[in-house]
């Protein structure tokens, strides 16, 4: 990644953070990254993900977003490039939920220093996560063979039998 972002855009510039923050929200940095052989499809995804899907997100704020260069791999074979977003999201509940949806290679917690939650929060958090992940892997599985399915369950079912002894 470069130093020096190629596009900065702040958002939401007269938010009263730290009123957010005081009832409960999560003031944090995201980074998204994207991978591909074509540079135009790579930059227009990024910006897709950002300005579309995230900025529309009810829960999430955007207060900062820098895109960086998309560069080519050492063997030159596909463009990578990042994303650093700096938002402010309701609660940590729904900043679970983006990681979750939006995959960030890396996520830092800027405020506040600890997070206090009580059972229905966290009942609330293992329940999405556990959808998310329910969607994901039907989504995934619905894209095998029969026959690349039934080895997955296969290893799935070895890993649960030793777990269990």
């Amino acid at each position: 990644m470069s130093e020096k972002p190629i596009l900065e855009k702040n958002f939401n510039e007269d938010l009263d953070v730290e009123r957010y923050l005081r009832e409960g929200s999560i003031l944090a940095r995201i980074f998204i990254e994207v991978q591909g052989n074509d540079k135009d499809a790579c930059q227009k995804a990024l910006e897709r993900t950002i300005f579309d899907s995230l900025a529309n997100e009810d829960p999430v704020k955007l207060l900062n977003v820098k895109f960086y260069e998309l560069e080519k791999d050492k063997e030159g074979e596909f463009f990578s490039g990042v994303v650093e977003v700096k938002l402010l999201l309701r609660d940590f509940r729904w900043f679970v939920n983006v990681v979750m949806r939006y995959g960030p290679s890396a996520m830092e917690i800027i405020e506040p220093d600890s997070v206090k939650l009580n059972l229905d929060e966290m009942q609330s958090i293992l329940a999405d996560v556990s959808e998310l992940s329910q969607t994901f892997s039907s989504k995934i599985l619905s894209l095998l063979k029969d026959e690349e399915r039934m080895a997955i369950y296969e290893e799935m079912l070895k890993g649960a039998n030793v777990n269990n002894r």
